[in-house]
């Protein structure tokens, strides 16, 4: 009896501080802005365009990357530049045959969401393999169903920094660029608030593995998801997915964050790589 009566105890104190967060939120914490998502095409200049469109590239991903590679195609569109020519495989396949000369984003599915070590082995499997020799530039993507509050952020970190390390090590002539984790839109309501509470918070694992991806890897090989994500359309940064790019499920991206997103890899794989 007594022990019930504790519970209930335990559980009201639960809902009051998630009902007090959603108040300090909702009226004292700091606000996103209500804005309408800018042209991602005005950001991007033909000649940047023509320029990526001319390397090979070769994306692991799930999820997010779906939307990556939808703006990418919009972008392109928009300018009415070609387009390079755009790749699915299994990571199982042999990697494509491309014509001399010619640039294409090759891009698989790896993986299985949640299990991030499973992606960066998967991932390096597949560039030894002989995706390594037929592509520029490489890079894998977790997604944020990989990392969470429960997440080792420190083991995952350590297998992809030695993953990586050793890949730039045996395949010099590949540029690989280091990616951070998506985020999530931020919770709305006392029942996400709960989750919050009682589970952790996911977005703060993310951003904490993000941290160390942004300290170990330069600007010029860093795309920066997160970053890209967590800034509305005016500017301010938030530390989750901005409202104004969420799709409706809160954790992908709709169609001006899909082009946001790509105009900011564009950025990335245009610019000089450092030396």
């Amino acid at each position: 009896m007594r022990s019930a009566v504790v519970r209930r105890v335990l559980l009201g104190a639960v809902v009051v501080a998630a009902v007090g967060a959603v108040v300090l939120v909702r009226f004292w914490g700091p606000r996103e802005p209500e804005s309408s998502p800018d042209n991602a095409a005005e950001s991007v200049s033909p000649t940047e365009l023509t320029a990526a469109a001319g390397e090979r590239v070769f994306i692991g991903h799930m999820s997010v990357g779906w939307n990556l590679l939808d703006g990418l195609q919009s972008l392109y569109d928009e300018e009415g530049v070609p387009a390079p020519e755009i790749v699915q495989v299994a990571v199982s396949d042999p990697p494509p045959q491309l014509p001399d000369g010619q640039g294409a984003i090759v891009h698989a599915e790896i993986g299985v969401n949640g299990d991030p070590l499973g992606k960066i082995a998967n991932f390096d499997a597949t560039m030894r393999d002989g995706m390594a020799d037929t592509v520029d530039v490489a890079m894998v993507k977790l997604c944020f169903t990989d990392i969470t509050a429960k997440t080792d952020v420190d083991a995952v970190f350590a297998a992809y920094s030695e993953t990586m390390d050793a890949l730039e090590r045996d395949f010099p002539d590949v540029r690989f660029l280091h990616t951070t984790v998506p985020l999530t839109a931020a919770p709305s309501g006392i029942k996400q608030h709960l989750k919050v509470v009682v589970r952790g918070d996911d977005n703060a694992a993310r951003e904490r593995y993000n941290a160390l991806v942004r300290q170990a890897y330069g600007d010029d090989d860093l795309f920066d998801i997160a970053a890209a994500e967590g800034t509305a359309a005016d500017g301010v940064r938030t530390a989750s997915l901005a409202t104004g790019w969420a799709d409706g499920d809160r954790e992908h991206l709709n169609q001006a964050g899909s082009a946001m997103l790509a105009a900011r890899f564009l950025d990335v794989l245009t610019q000089t790589e450092s030396g």
